[in-house]
C-alpha cells in the first residue's frame, strides 16, 4: 500500500470528532501553559536569543530578519482572518451543518487561509521585504536587534509548546491506538513482545538532540530558504524514530520491529509529512497525532500482509 493510501486514512482519522477532542484538550490547556510561562520568563528568552543574535553580524541580522518577520506577519494573519471568519459567517456557514461536518468545514477553512495569505504575500514579496528591510536600516540597531529576538523568543516558546504536546500525546498513546484499532481492525488479533523502554528511551534523546540542535541554529534562521528547511528538518527527526518507536511498541513484535525499522524511506516520508502541519496555526494541536496514525496504518497493513505472505 502506498504513502497516499496511509495518508488519506491519517487524514480522515485526524478530523475525526475523537481526535479533534482529544488534540483539543491536550493542545488548548498546554498553549495557555505555555502562555503563562513563556510571561514569566520572557526577560530570560529574550536575552537568551540577544545573546545569539550577538554573534551575528548586523548586515545579516538586518538583511535576512526581514523573512523572519514576514513569517510571523502570515501566521498572524492566518490566526486573526480566522478568528474573524468564525466571528462573522460562522452561523452562515456552519448553522445546520452535523458536527462532523463543522469539525471538517473547520480544517478546510484554516488550510484554504493560509494558502490564501501565503498567495497574497508571495505576489507581495519584494514590496514586503524592500519595506521592512527600509525600516529595519532606519531604526536604531538596539531596537532592531530586540525586535528580532523577541520574535526568537516566541519562536522558542512554540517549539516547547509542541515538544510538550508531543510528550503528552507519546505518554498516553495506547488508548488512542487502541482506539484506531477497534476502529479500524477490530477482527486483528495483535501480537506484541516490544518494550515500551526502546520508545521512550528513544523519544528522550530525540528531544535532547532536537532543543540542543535547535538553539544551535539560531544563526541559520537568517538565511532565507535555508531557515524553513531547518525548522522543517528538525521536526521532522524529532518524530521520525520515536513516533514508529511509539506505535510499534503497542502493536508490535520484535520481530515486526526488525522487519519494519528497514523502511527508513517510508519513516523519512511521514516524518516530514507531518512536520509541515507545525507551521500551520491550530492545526498544530494534530501534529503527534498526525503521525502517529501514519505510522499506525503502515504497521498494520504490514504486519497482515506480512501474516498472508505477500
Amino acid at each position: 500500500m502506498k504513502i497516499n493510501t496511509f495518508l488519506i486514512k491519517a487524514i480522515k482519522d485526524m478530523i475525526s470528532l475523537d481526535t479533534i477532542r482529544l488534540a483539543l484538550y491536550t493542545g488548548v490547556p498546554l498553549a495557555f501553559i505555555w502562555l503563562g510561562i513563556g510571561w514569566l520568563l520572557w526577560d530570560w528568552a529574550i536575552a537568551l536569543t540577544s545573546y545569539a543574535i550577538s554573534w551575528l553580524p548586523f548586515s545579516v541580522v538586518r538583511a535576512n530578519g526581514a523573512f523572519i518577520i514576514i513569517f510571523f506577519i502570515w501566521f498572524s494573519a492566518v490566526l486573526i482572518s480566522y478568528a474573524l471568519f468564525i466571528g462573522l459567517f460562522s452561523g452562515f456557514i456552519l448553522g445546520n451543518k452535523k458536527e462532523s461536518q463543522f469539525e471538517a468545514i473547520n480544517f478546510s477553512i484554516i488550510f484554504i487561509l493560509s494558502i490564501l495569505w501565503a498567495i497574497i504575500i508571495f505576489l507581495n514579496w519584494d514590496f514586503l521585504d524592500q519595506k521592512i528591510q527600509y525600516y529595519l536600516t532606519i531604526l536604531p540597531f538596539q531596537t532592531v536587534a530586540d525586535a528580532i529576538a523577541a520574535l526568537l523568543a516566541v519562536y522558542i516558546f512554540y517549539n516547547l509548546f509542541l515538544i510538550s504536546e508531543y510528550f503528552v500525546v507519546f505518554i498516553f498513546r495506547e488508548p488512542f491506538i487502541q482506539a484506531l484499532l477497534e476502529k479500524h481492525y477490530p477482527d486483528v488479533e495483535i501480537k506484541k513482545d516490544f518494550s515500551s523502554l526502546k520508545a521512550y528511551n528513544r523519544l528522550y534523546l530525540d528531544i535532547a538532540i532536537f532543543l540542543i540542535a535547535s538553539f544551535l541554529a539560531i544563526p541559520l534562521l537568517f538565511i532565507p530558504v535555508a531557515n524553513f528547511l531547518v525548522i522543517w528538518f528538525l521536526w521532522a527527526w524529532l518524530y521520525k524514530e520515536s513516533a514508529f518507536l511509539g506505535v510499534c511498541s503497542i502493536i508490535c513484535t520484535e520481530e515486526d520491529y526488525e522487519r519494519l525499522k528497514e523502511h527508513k524511506g517510508y519513516m523519512m516520508v511521514a516524518s516530514l509529512l507531518a512536520a509541515l502541519l507545525n507551521f500551520i496555526p491550530i492545526i498544530s494541536f494534530f501534529t503527534p497525532f498526525f503521525v502517529m496514525t501514519l505510522y499506525f496504518h503502515w504497521i498494520m497493513e504490514e504486519k497482515i500482509n506480512t501474516a498472508k505472505g505477500y
